[in-house]
């Protein structure tokens, strides 16, 4: 585990980074209420991956082993300037960056703001739309001290003793709250339409079992593929089919009007 300064304030953003220097690169980034060193720990681990270039795992301000820092915004723009100066430190350029849920929302606006970052896009059930978030919404439903006070423990108590519930603990309970609140909100462009906009290879990866509209979501552009059987968290359903989705190259990006 590495650390690096990535707010005002100089709190730091913890990562991994495994594999040869000089091969191709992923970086992952993963859910609300989770990290990514967790949750993409497995799938660099699979055999189709574990040898196949380099793999960078962060950990967003406020979560998994990053700092707490209250003075932070933790907007998803902001999230995703923070995995940038990691990038940067990194000297890492044309990446594949790999999303799952938040992470994907944070994955497109880091790819619509530093394109010269992100090579090839993969996103996982990211929140695409304004206002649609199961437990994002049961968090904002809050005002922030509320939440911070009774809500966080509330939440932790409906995980129980599972995994999800050790992840969660980890979260600034501020930060959870304002990540969650950002990612609700409306902005000038949707996390839909900038993902529509972006043009690199792009694709959109859904479980069998979670009921996305993927006719809306190939509308923009995206390559979609589907773990058969598996709920949102995917790579814990089913390891290998969402570590085959990841092996080799993307298809070339598809305009949204086809040509």
């Amino acid at each position: 585990m590495k650390l690096l300064p990535v707010t005002p304030s100089g709190a730091h953003a913890a990562y991994l980074d495994v594999g040869p220097r000089n091969s191709p690169t992923t970086v992952y980034l993963g859910g609300l209420g989770l990290a990514s060193t967790v949750t993409f720990a497995p799938v660099i681990g699979h055999p189709a991956l574990a040898n196949a270039g380099r793999h960078v795992l962060v950990d967003l301000v406020g979560s998994g082993w990053s700092d707490h820092d209250d003075a932070f915004s933790h907007t998803i723009e902001d999230h995703a300037a923070t995995v940038a100066k990691v990038a940067d430190a990194l000297d890492l350029r044309a990446v594949r960056l790999v999303g799952h849920s938040l992470g994907g929302s944070i994955a497109i606006s880091l790819a619509t703001r530093r394109p010269d970052l992100v090579g090839e896009l993969v996103v996982a059930e990211p929140n695409l739309d304004p206002g649609v978030g199961t437990t994002s919404a049961q968090i904002a439903s809050l005002d922030e001290d509320t939440f911070v006070k009774t809500g966080m423990r509330h939440l932790l108590d409906a995980e129980g003793q599972t995994m999800g519930a050790r992840t969660l603990s980890r979260w600034s309970p501020r930060g959870l709250h304002r990540t969650a609140v950002s990612l609700l909100a409306e902005r000038p462009a949707t996390f839909r339409a900038q993902l529509t906009a972006l043009t690199m290879p792009k694709r959109f990866v859904a479980g069998g079992r979670s009921g996305e509209d993927l006719d809306a979501v190939r509308a923009t552009g995206c390559d979609v593929r589907v773990v058969p059987g598996a709920g949102h968290l995917m790579m814990d359903d089913d390891l290998d089919g969402f570590v085959k989705l990841l092996v080799g190259p993307l298809p070339p990006a598809t305009s949204v009007n086809g040509g």
